[in-house]
């Protein structure tokens, strides 16, 4: 039935245009954002869950930089205590040689020796400094190093701080200036001694690397999965959404083109009474 009142056609051909429009213009939309859920309107389920994950990953990010800088504090540290290690060393060849010594200028000359590499010593202790925390001597206490997190509370590396300086001082300095072979021999000791708290501490340090580096490769793998789980929920596949577009753009063609058409059947219902 042909109507001058309603015209079904053009009404059946402008909502199927309006639909059309609108899903070009989310077609558009994902290809200008590269995201098929951009708000919680285009998929609760999805747009929460991601929103979760996303959270979850700058966590881990931080916790990753975090990571980066305490294996830097404990690498600066590990790196002085290799050097305090041939610096103890070369005291104990000084004192080594002291036993053979004689005469009073023999001795004057392996002190003046020893007062070298005790500044030496001392520098390479002070100078282990990172971003401000210094672990080898008596001014810092232990870190906690956040390396992630279960449940409601973070986990942790511990890292202890040692007071070398003290420790080396007391074992090295105690015979402040050798003038006999007995004096060389409790240096030597002494020296043992030192050697051994920095071996031990270096291999604290060396243990502690190690749960950094295990736990940054871990984290690593982690931000990857999140980062792909995210785009799986959300990202818009560019192939489909192009093709998809071309064929709502022809649609878009038609559409108009058939609501022309049927906007044209009153014109043909006047020629009628002509």
């Amino acid at each position: 039935m042909s109507s001058i009142l309603t015209n079904s056609s053009a009404l059946t051909a402008l909502q199927n245009l309006s639909n059309t429009q609108r899903s070009l213009s989310k077609t558009q939309s994902q290809i200008s954002t590269g995201l098929k859920v951009a708000t919680a309107a285009d998929n609760s389920t999805n747009w929460s869950v991601s929103t979760k994950m996303k959270a979850e990953n700058s966590v881990v990010g931080t916790i990753k930089d975090k990571l980066k800088e305490n294996s830097a504090l404990v690498k600066t540290a590990t790196a002085a205590l290799t050097q305090i290690a041939d610096t103890l060393t070369k005291m104990k060849e000084q004192a080594t040689q002291a036993g053979d010594v004689d005469g009073t200028s023999g001795y004057n000359e392996v002190n003046k020796a020893l007062a070298g590499l005790a500044k030496t010593l001392t520098g390479l202790i002070d100078g282990a400094s990172f971003n401000g925390v210094n672990i080898l001597n008596s001014a810092t206490a232990g870190v906690n190093i956040v390396s992630g997190w279960g449940g409601a509370t973070f986990t942790t590396i511990d890292l202890t701080s040692q007071d070398l300086k003290t420790t080396l001082t007391t074992a090295v300095t105690a015979p402040t200036t050798i003038a006999s072979k007995a004096n060389a021999e409790t240096l030597h000791a002494a020296l043992d001694t030192g050697l051994t708290a920095v071996r031990e501490y270096a291999a604290d340090l060396g243990a502690v690397q190690n749960q950094i580096d295990a736990q940054s490769e871990f984290l690593e793998s982690l931000s990857n999965s999140l980062t792909n789980g995210v785009s799986s929920m959300v990202d818009a596949d560019m192939n489909e959404a192009s093709t998809r577009l071309q064929a709502l753009q022809t649609q878009q063609q038609l559409g108009v083109q058939s609501l022309s058409i049927a906007n044209q059947n009153s014109q043909m219902i006047l020629k009628l009474f002509q």
